[in-house]
């Protein structure tokens, strides 16, 4: 695997890890999560308790 890629790919794993860290540690008050870029749109959401 060329360096390029290798670092590219440590960098995906890198923020997919901190992304579910994160999600982990507000589990319990995180019903949406949304993440806009430029043209692309990730949007994550949870079913939630009503009375919460």
């Amino acid at each position: 695997m060329p360096v390029k890629h290798k670092y590219t790919f440590l960098s995906v794993l890198v923020i997919c890890v901190t992304i579910l860290c994160f999600i982990w540690i507000v589990q319990d008050r995180l019903c949406e999560l949304s993440i806009k870029e430029e043209s692309s749109e990730l949007r994550a959401v949870l079913a939630c308790e009503a009375g919460r």
